[in-house]
């Protein structure tokens, strides 16, 4: 697989560990922060910071040496990542009218699959995915990110 095959099976990944662990957790088993009496931005790292630290390389190079997904699972991930790369292609360049919340929904689907694969030979690097799961959404959804990928 190409690297920019596996980014893009690397970012769609992300958002179906985050749909999975907002469905079975409902906040993903993370613990309700304590009010500490400060704004958000406060408290918050900058959006670009968070970009910024999120190695999407890394990811796929993990994402392509796990056992978790077997190698013809991995194939067909990455034909069903093409497919929605090329609705986005098509959405971006206006040739389709699908709507963004429609791909979303497609994207939210096809990273559901992909945590469920990892879910159990390889819960570190699940976990490593979702958290960029916005960010690779924003890299879709954005026509001059997309256009980077």
């Amino acid at each position: 697989m190409g690297i920019r095959h596996l980014t893009v099976l690397a970012l769609a990944t992300l958002v179906a560990l985050t749909a999975a662990t907002d469905v079975a957790g409902g906040n993903g088993g993370v613990p309700p922060a304590e009010d500490t009496g400060k704004k958000p931005a406060e408290t918050a790292a900058p959006a670009d910071a968070v970009a910024n630290q999120y190695d999407i390389n890394a990811l796929v190079a993990r994402l392509r040496d796990t056992n978790a997904i077997g190698f013809f699972t991995k194939l067909a991930l990455k034909n069903q990542i093409d497919d929605l790369m090329d609705r986005f292609r098509r959405f971006h360049a206006r040739e389709e009218e699908t709507p963004l919340e429609r791909l979303r929904d497609q994207f939210n689907l096809l990273f559901m699959k992909v945590i469920t694969l990892l879910q159990d030979g390889d819960p570190a690097l699940g976990q490593e995915i979702a958290k960029g799961r916005e960010i690779l959404w924003g890299k879709l959804a954005d026509p001059g990110e997309f256009a980077r990928l």
